[in-house]
């Protein structure tokens, strides 16, 4: 399955992006949303704390002004009446000022509580949103970690992955990754599972008689693999004879300009620390199939993501470093080139089309609708809206124009052809085989999707049905 633009050119990225496209918009939008609330709140909640304490320093002024003028009366009345009088008026004063400060700084801090918690849910839901988008998008893949850990608790073990995944850009994303939805990890797996005749010098042999110690060769084809971390330039592999034994070899190798090179470690065994345990040429090369085996043999792994661990920008966390609007800007700005150049390629103005060609070279098409898009932003402000600007769907900014622009038809009406239904993904499609003669037709899914829901502008060109049309290309 390859994949094309909307006039036939080979397409550079090997997905689908529009389906990425589709819900980095519908999460990113409620994203934005959510910090535009987060930010108004707690404006308006510092406006009526600060309220609050002019409030408090102009009662505070008046306080001194009456309580100076009735000392000052008192003692030109000089008299025991009046002077009880005003100290009356003074006590009652000043437990009024005291309680209404204690009421007020009491209303301010509740509310600044709620301010928090209902910020603090908002964050809650953006980290949801942006794990949703995560899970479900595929984005460019510079470098990959990967790390197991075989957990065992008693007679059960499972193994227990998650993956570092840096981004261009500088994003970086880590999830943990669900391997029992694979069947080959659904138990412990020995070294042969991946490479055969796994032969290494890495044994230890100890002469009684002397009391040396000396390296020897083992095959390590049954032992089982507890451990390993996978990276471009690095792997770490521990395996054990058997799970209910101690006997465990530790090992390591890294690749640099200067080659690769590898030790081993024996931990447990005291007689293996005078072995040099530095590894040669032939262990070197047995492990580094036993490390491109399991590249291989994790790739499906990798497409099951599970949960979101870290997303990261410039090594940052993104929500403990407060940066979820610049990573969706980070992400528009990665997005916004492939964006304006499939538009620019798509036969229909209205639309962002691309093709899938499969192995026998039958095409089909798949298009979002740019207006279905553009209505993700209907919630946001001018300044929310303008985030999503470089990805080129949207002209109308709130503000600055009273309304959408109008769409204008293209060509006279008579050349218009029919109207169809929104973007559906492609594995909602059941593609129909093409016509045995004659134009193109259409492909419809066998069932309409839930949310292909919405009108076309009447000014809008209309177009065939169904999201996917097989074109006679081949």
């Amino acid at each position: 399955m390859r994949f094309l633009y909307g006039d036939s050119a080979p397409f550079s990225l090997g997905y689908n992006f529009l389906a990425t496209l589709e819900v980095f918009m519908t999460t990113a939008t409620r994203i934005v949303q959510l910090e535009s609330e987060a930010r108004e709140l707690t404006r308006q909640s510092d406006e009526v704390a600060n309220g609050r304490m002019k409030g408090l320093e102009a009662l505070d002024q008046f306080h001194t002004v009456v309580m100076r003028a009735v000392r000052d009366t008192a003692q030109k009345v000089q008299h025991a009446h009046a002077l009880e009088y005003a100290q009356k008026i003074s006590e009652f004063a000043s437990h009024y000022v005291d309680e209404h400060r204690r009421t007020t700084v009491g209303a301010s801090e509740r509310e600044a509580a709620q301010c928090r918690s209902d910020n603090e849910r908002r964050i809650v839901e953006q980290r949801v949103q942006l794990e949703s988008f995560l899970k479900a998008a595929k984005l460019p893949i510079l470098a990959t970690k990967l790390a197991m850990r075989l957990v065992t608790e008693g007679k059960d073990s499972r193994h227990q992955m998650s993956a570092v995944f840096d981004n261009p850009d500088g994003i970086q994303t880590s999830f943990t990754l669900g391997t029992s939805k694979i069947a080959a990890w659904a138990m412990p797996r020995k070294v042969s599972d991946f490479a055969q005749g796994v032969e290494l010098l890495v044994g230890v042999d100890k002469s009684w008689l002397r009391g040396t110690v000396t390296p020897k060769q083992v095959n390590v084809d049954d032992w089982i693999v507890t451990q390993f971390d996978l990276a471009d330039d690095s792997f770490a592999l521990t395996i054990r004879r058997k799970l209910t034994e101690k006997e465990t070899l530790s090992l390591h190798l890294r690749r640099t300009e200067a080659g690769l090179s590898g030790a081993v470690e024996h931990p447990g065994q005291p007689n293996a620390e005078s072995l040099n345990g530095q590894l040669g040429g032939s262990d070197l090369a047995a492990l580094e199939r036993v490390w491109q085996a399991l590249r291989l043999a994790t790739r499906e792994v990798l497409e099951h993501k599970e949960q979101l661990v870290m997303a990261g920008l410039d090594g940052t966390p993104v929500f403990e470093g407060g940066l979820v609007i610049p990573f969706v800007v980070r992400l528009v700005t990665m997005f916004a080139p492939t964006v304006r150049e499939i538009a620019k390629r798509s036969p229909n103005e209205f639309e962002l089309s691309l093709k899938q060609e499969t192995e026998g070279g039958r095409r089909e098409e798949i298009y979002l609708r740019k207006d279905q898009l553009v209505s993700q932003l209907h919630p946001l402000s001018s300044i929310g809206r303008e985030l999503f600007a470089p990805l080129g769907l949207d002209t109308w900014v709130p503000g600055l124009t009273t309304a959408p622009p109008p769409v204008v038809s293209v060509g006279p009406p008579s050349q218009a052809p029919q109207s169809r239904a929104p973007y559906v993904p492609p594995a909602s499609v059941s593609p129909v085989p093409p016509p045995q003669s004659g134009g193109p037709q259409s492909v419809h899914p066998s069932v309409p999707p839930a949310h292909a829901t919405g009108a076309v502008p009447a000014s809008t060109p209309q177009l065939p049905p169904g999201s996917n049309r097989v074109l006679p290309e081949s």
